[in-house]
């Protein structure tokens, strides 16, 4: 950007691959960053003027853009955006009524309006919508009374509604929640207590409750927490004093404890952390001096240390960072300079700098004036 723009942060708020910042600030010269969201080949960000852009894999048309062509540079999606939120191959955003939309792949219902067909222009699919969050291919969303509602595929019952039958349409499924967070084939989910909830499937005892069994409606696991962020089959959360906490699968060491050895309960990873975001099998979070970390599965260089070489502990990649969001095997960070930076996989153009080549060092995106 050619002004240097100066932020205030005002409010936090992680979720899933997702993440949201409210800005309270003197009025700035023109729109800035306030979400990103990484899916498993597309990225998404939301600006103050709430406009939504995207761009990468749109095989599914999870740009919803009328079109199935991928997008190598951003495009502009719509306006009237509050919050987002990328999945597996679909998409999730919230406009400022609280309706919800969604687009892209359909297949298990993800998108939620009755359907399996995929949609490759936003449909309207409730209202009164706070917060989303999209796994690999279900939706999780919140609504105004703090309500509980999940759609999309089950067949792990991530759904939480006891059931292993896909929902085309979102399912009441709790109440009482603040937070949530999709993943593959487990979902989390704070309540107003502080309470951390957990569901889906157990295998080799990673939902964290230190017992092997598949879980089908919610169940307790922690408290204390106010920030989640579940991966595909691996998790983490933080505390109300910034302490990092993770578990589930580690085969390329995304839990970060330095081993290679699953989790079947929390382990502590670090501390002083403020945001935290979980890819397929790598994981990112934010300190609250700006620094960002990086570990895990790195194939595509998606940890942005400038290798391949997966990390079983957490290293540090950067500074001066407000925003992360972990995808598939890309990542994306928003710093406080108001740039966006983009790193790791990029075979569908999901990085935004207009090539199909990766990435093993953030690189930044800029968009259309």
């Amino acid at each position: 950007m050619k002004k240097k723009i100066s932020i205030t942060i005002c409010s936090v708020v992680v979720a899933g691959l997702a993440l949201i910042l409210t800005y309270g600030c003197e009025k700035e010269d023109k729109p800035i960053i306030t979400g990103i969201a990484a899916g498993y080949g597309h990225s998404l960000v939301l600006k103050s003027d709430g406009t939504l852009w995207g761009w990468g894999n749109n095989n599914s048309s999870q740009m919803g853009d009328g079109t199935s062509d991928n997008r190598s540079t951003p495009v502009k999606l719509g306006t009237g955006y509050t919050n987002l939120a990328a999945g597996g191959a679909h998409s999730l955003a919230v406009k400022s009524d609280g309706t919800l939309w969604a687009w892209g792949s359909n297949v298990d219902g993800q998108v939620g309006d009755g359907t399996i067909e995929n949609k490759n222009t936003p449909v309207q699919t409730g209202t009164d919508f706070v917060k989303i969050s999209a796994g690999y291919a279900y939706s999780m969303g919140l609504k105004t009374d703090n309500s509980l509602y999940t759609w999309g595929d089950n067949h792990f019952y991530q759904l939480g509604d006891g059931t292993m039958v896909d929902r085309t349409s979102p399912v009441k499924t709790g109440t009482d929640f603040v937070a949530i967070s999709a993943g593959g084939v487990g979902s989390l989910a704070i309540k107003t207590d502080g309470t951390l909830w957990m569901w889906g499937w157990d295998g080799e005892g990673t939902l964290g409750d230190g017992i092997d069994e598949n879980v089908t409606t919610p169940e307790q696991i922690g408290t204390g927490y106010v920030a989640i962020a579940a991966g595909y089959n691996h998790y983490l959360a933080l505390t109300e004093n910034g302490d990092l906490w993770a578990w589930g699968y580690n085969d390329y060491g995304q839990v970060g404890d330095g081993t290679f050895y699953d989790r079947d309960q929390p382990v502590q990873i670090g501390f002083d952390f403020i945001a935290i975001s979980a890819g397929w099998a790598h994981s990112m979070a934010l300190k609250s001096d700006g620094s960002l970390w990086t570990w895990g599965w790195n194939a595509s260089g998606q940890l942005g240390d400038g290798t391949t070489y997966d990390k079983i502990s957490p290293v540090q990649v950067g500074s001066g960072y407000l925003m992360i969001a972990a995808g598939g095997a890309h990542s994306m960070a928003a710093k406080s300079n108001g740039t966006l930076w983009t790193w790791g996989e990029n075979q569908g153009g999901q990085l935004g700098d207009g090539s199909t080549t990766d990435s093993y060092l953030p690189k930044q995106v800029n968009f259309p004036e």
